[in-house]
């Protein structure tokens, strides 16, 4: 039903800004690891947000996420701008790794997280056309 797509994707959507809060509280722990690894979380709450409004289901596995979310970001943003995006999408899976390993330097960390952050206010924005979208077809 649309009313439960609008609210789990409104779900998703306020799950990434806990995330995004959580990632600014462990870099100013200096915790980097737990930081990327809260990036992640937001931008895997954003795609299973967009997912599901797409579908009309939630997303069932990491890969089916991974896979919708190179070829949406490329069919949304166009093949250049969007393939530079699917490029800083997986700077975010190397801060789901490194979470585990601990392989980024500080400099490295830096340059991904100002990526990703760009990525994650295009995701928002769009997250956010696509929750009023639906909300005005409800009204009519």
């Amino acid at each position: 039903m649309i009313e439960d797509v609008l609210s789990k994707a409104k779900e998703y959507r306020e799950r990434a800004s806990r995330y995004l809060q959580n990632y600014e509280g462990e870099i100013e722990k200096g915790d980097k690891e737990k930081g990327g690894e809260a990036l992640w979380g937001v931008i895997s709450c954003q795609i299973n947000a967009i997912y599901l409004v797409e579908n009309g289901r939630p997303s069932t596995s990491h890969s089916e996420s991974t896979r919708f979310a190179r070829q949406f970001i490329i069919s949304k943003f166009g093949e250049i701008d969007g393939e530079e995006l699917v490029q800083v999408y997986r700077k975010v899976e190397k801060f789901h790794a490194n979470f585990y390993h601990a392989f980024l330097d500080e400099e490295e960390f830096k340059k991904y997280a100002t990526d990703i952050m760009r990525l994650i206010k295009y995701l928002d924005e769009l997250i956010g056309g696509m929750i009023s979208k639906i909300e005005m077809e409800m009204a009519t």
